[in-house]
């Protein structure tokens, strides 16, 4: 089957659902590869931060910008017992930053890791806290004396970082009423785009069902083009056609 016919049947809807040209079929594959990649690379680059001191730490994505606070908590002992919440964070100069334990974990420290400037007993007691007042400007690496090896590090960046900012958690919450507002006017819409365009709503439905259609000569191409899985995603889902 050509392309061409391929793309008439579309337009018929004589299977009920839309097919792809091999063209279309490899733009998309390519596409994916691309992005794909973009994601590797932003992870690289997240990890890089701090001259990667943080590049072990498993619940890391990004420092979280608490700028404008007086006081700001780490937790001691998060998530398996061996980690610091948030990991790395933003403050201005002037804010107090408390470190406060879990009781999870065994028994911890906060060490700054490039000097003295800061340091905690070490204790295993739950509701424990260590405080300082970040005065002057710069990056402050710090780390469980016992649990460094492991991933148990953290960074505060005052006044600035060239890293990702992440949002604290519950910072959005004063967005959701207006995210409600939002959602309860868009259901108004879909309701009249339903009622207007039923027919073509029914159509764009359906392309679950038509798949890829595909000939052998297509399958060696994307066996070369985008590896082995890309095949097993055609056998998978695609419409295999013997005659071309």
């Amino acid at each position: 089957m050509s392309e061409t016919n391929a793309v008439s049947r579309d337009a018929s809807g004589a299977d009920g659902g839309a097919t792809l040209g091999r063209r279309e079929f490899f733009r998309v594959g390519a596409g994916a590869a691309a992005a794909t990649a973009g994601i590797a690379a932003g992870s690289g680059t997240v990890a890089a931060a701090y001259d990667g001191w943080l590049e072990d730490v498993s619940n890391y994505e990004g420092t979280v910008d608490h700028t404008g606070e007086d006081e700001v908590t780490v937790t001691v002992g998060a998530g398996n017992g061996l980690l610091f919440d948030p990991p790395a964070i933003l403050v201005d100069p002037g804010t107090t930053v408390v470190w406060e334990w879990s009781g999870q974990g065994g028994q911890h420290n906060v060490v700054h890791a490039d000097g003295d400037a800061f340091g905690s007993e070490l204790t295993e007691e739950a509701g424990y806290t260590f405080e300082h007042v970040f005065e002057e400007e710069g990056t402050f690496p710090y780390s469980c004396e016992p649990h460094e090896t492991v991933g148990m590090k953290g960074v505060v960046a005052v006044g600035s970082t060239d890293d990702d900012l992440v949002e604290p958690e519950g910072g959005g919450g004063e967005g959701g009423s207006g995210g409600g507002d939002s959602n309860g006017d868009s259901g108004g819409g879909s309701g009249s785009a339903n009622g207007s365009g039923g027919g073509d709503g029914g159509n764009a439905s359906a392309p679950a069902s038509g798949g890829v259609t595909l000939s052998g000569n297509d399958l060696v191409g994307i066996g070369l083009t985008l590896g082995f899985s890309a095949v097993l995603f055609a056998l998978a889902f695609g419409n295999i056609d013997p005659e071309e």
